[in-house]
């Protein structure tokens, strides 16, 4: 017989450690303390708890000496890792600059090729599992890259940013009216997108060889978050003889585009109405040209080259297509033109949604 006697304190923390520990050997070891000081003898605990008696012996003389945390289960430290700490920096800073700055012909890394550069480089023979293993604990983890546009003028768009911003500040004050302009091309077949399932039936989207088009010419008020769209329809077909080329016909849609925001903004009551547009070729012209002088209270804002991030209504086209287009067949225009006017009626019931499209995602507090 064991003589384990305990105070009605110590009592008390052995069953709340019993009570709340999940890990199965930890509660074997306080079960056999409980049982020790209730009088059960050396024979019954390990009988009890499958164990052999020297483990019973063990476990008690653990508790006797350092109460408690003499039965926390020991964790074997493992093996001496293969990777020194000290090359982890390196290790990022070899992920950050991608492997052609390591004079490798390829454009990714991959866990198995980190291994075998550590390798060449250091002469560390390490396991694919271990690599990643420590990209883990770094920060290092599958990407799906952005695109930059590297043709873009740095400084250019940081004049438009700054303008912008002033534009901004007017539209604020009621000086202006400050309107993100851009267009949409919506084609027939369906465009697809991840959506809901059931294991085992995935969805299905029909589609057929249809190169019918539908060219969408909007505007997004950045301080209403009100749009106000017109379209343009491109059956399929080659184009007759005689017809006006795809950026005749871009320049006259662009410009009844404008004649229509003269009509929404109109100059009785608006002075200034700024539209911020790209540099697509349809937007000059004669047609164009002559729209502004029947309104000359619209004005245009050209940003630079290769800069759709600053344009607001860009990130607008990816909700409106999920809404209107995606994982949908259309039979003709007309029911496209109607899905889209439909999906655009709809924004402008939720303006708070489209206004934090605009204003991007809050920063969070460091």
């Amino acid at each position: 017989m064991i003589r384990i006697q305990l105070s009605e304190a110590e009592v008390a923390r052995l069953e709340q450690a019993f009570r709340s520990a999940t890990d199965p050997k930890l509660r074997d070891r306080l079960n056999a303390v409980r049982l020790a000081h209730r009088r059960r003898s050396r024979r019954d605990i390990a009988d009890l708890l499958g164990i052999s008696t020297r483990s019973v012996q063990r476990w008690l003389n653990a508790y006797a000496e350092r109460g408690l945390d003499g039965l926390a289960p020991r964790k074997a430290l493992g093996a001496k890792p293969h990777i020194p700490p000290d090359l982890a920096e390196e290790l990022r800073r070899w992920v950050i600059e991608g492997p052609a700055r390591q004079g490798l012909d390829r454009a990714n890394w991959t866990h198995p090729e980190l291994a075998e550069h550590l390798y060449r480089t250091h002469g560390i023979r390490t396991s694919r599992s271990a690599v990643q293993r420590l990209c883990s604990q770094l920060g290092i983890r599958p990407y799906r890259p952005t695109y930059r546009y590297l043709r873009g003028d740095a400084a250019k768009q940081q004049t438009a940013r700054e303008d912008l911003a002033e534009l901004n500040k007017g539209a604020e004050k009621d000086e202006l009216v400050l309107l993100s302009q851009d267009e949409a091309r919506l084609p027939l077949v369906p465009t697809l997108a991840a959506t809901l399932g059931v294991k085992g039936h995935r969805p299905e989207v029909g589609t057929r060889d249809n190169k019918g088009l539908l060219y969408v010419f909007a505007v997004l008020n950045l301080l209403s978050a009100a749009v106000h769209a017109t379209t343009l329809e491109c059956p399929a077909g080659k184009k007759k003889p005689g017809q006006p080329s795809k950026n005749r016909r871009m320049q006259e849609a662009f410009a009844a585009h404008l004649r229509h925001v003269g009509r929404v903004y109109p100059s009785g009551r608006h002075q200034r109405v700024v539209l911020v547009i790209d540099n697509a070729p349809w937007h000059r012209g004669a047609a164009v040209t002559a729209a502004l002088a029947d309104n000359p209270h619209l004005e245009l804002y050209r940003l630079p080259s290769y800069s759709p991030k600053l344009n607001p209504i860009e990130r607008f086209w990816k909700l409106l297509r999920r809404r209107a287009t995606h994982n949908r067949l259309f039979e003709t225009l007309a029911e496209l033109k109607a899905s889209v006017r439909n999906s655009l009626r709809y924004f402008q019931t939720v303006r708070g949604r489209v206004k934090q499209l605009i204003n991007g995602r809050p920063k969070k507090a460091r």
